[in-house]
């Protein structure tokens, strides 16, 4: 648990001390971080296309996934959803102009299941011969999580602004709470130890961190299981955020998860105005910040 819990924590921390006053640098710190997920994606692949009696496998990893996600999701939805009702936010009128093309952030997702798509072809047609060096995936992670450190620290996000908002703050112990208990219900019912339920819950949409964690713990499949419950997040938040957001703004943004603090937050601010930002902020800080801890403690739990 704790190597787990240092190999992502402490380089994120370490990240989160370099200030950067060069877009040219920070356009390079983007472009490792990209890289690095492509990369963790295409190991864990070629890992997946590599085990023996693969077809028999598939099933299971997509059943699982599914299972998981979206009883998940459901949870957010009704325990955010009552949070907006009960406690409804007082908001201006969104006059944003156009929307960002959905279709380009799916092939965004597309791409990134694709990679994991092309590593399985090409471990299965190596196996036996092709092997990426041990660790790969690990220190690909950890170059990653110290990008992402950094580019915290050079978001212009002020740590005030994180966690002095009141609705930030509820969103996201709600969104973390009620994901906990999804994970642990869906466990109950696709016949998982509860504490590994709640392990593939604790990333919150951080597919890139689940992935390697999960991968390095339990193998290709739990691996695989973990990504795809948690780039669906993603992909089913395209849809489900502008839908949303009218009556239900907390709920829109928790959905996000992880993500609300990066490739989610263009839809945000378009489907509900600037006014959102702060919020998706404070809210996408916290569950970015808890996931390494809540994912390491859980697989030690159920390892």
């Amino acid at each position: 648990m704790l190597f787990g819990l240092a190999m992502v924590f402490i380089p994120l921390v370490l990240g989160y001390f370099f200030k950067v006053s060069q877009p040219r640098i920070m356009r390079w710190v983007d472009r490792v971080v990209s890289a690095c997920l492509y990369i963790i994606l295409l190991v864990i692949g070629i890992s997946l296309g590599q085990l023996d009696d693969l077809g028999s496998k598939l099933p299971l990893i997509g059943h699982t996934a599914f299972g998981l996600s979206a009883t998940i999701l459901s949870c957010n939805i009704i325990g955010i959803g009552l949070y907006d009702k009960f406690f409804p936010m007082v908001r201006a009128e969104n006059q944003n102009g156009e929307k960002p093309s959905h279709w380009r952030m799916l092939w965004d997702s597309f791409r990134l299941i694709g990679t994991t798509a092309l590593g399985a072809l090409v471990g299965y047609w190596t196996k036996g011969w092709l092997a990426f060096p041990m660790g790969t995936s690990t220190y690909a992670v950890m170059l990653m999580v110290f990008g992402v450190g950094i580019q915290l620290r050079n978001s212009g996000i002020p740590l005030r602004q994180v966690f002095f908002n009141q609705r930030g703050i509820h969103t996201a112990l709600i969104f973390m709470v009620t994901s906990l208990l999804g994970g642990a219900l869906a466990a109950c019912y696709l016949d998982l130890p509860v504490m590994k339920g709640m392990a593939f819950a604790s990333a919150f949409g951080w597919y890139s961190l689940s992935s390697v964690l999960v991968y390095d713990a339990w193998g290709a499949v739990d691996g695989s299981i973990a990504f795809f419950n948690d780039i669906s997040r993603e992909i089913v938040c395209l849809f489900l955020i502008p839908l949303l957001m009218p009556r239900l703004p907390s709920t829109a943004i928790g959905l996000g998860g992880a993500t609300s603090l990066d490739c989610m937050l263009p839809v945000i601010q378009k489907s509900g105005g600037t006014q959102m930002v702060p919020l998706s902020i404070s809210f996408g800080f916290i569950t970015n910040l808890l996931p390494p801890i809540l994912l390491s403690l859980f697989i030690h739990l159920a390892s």
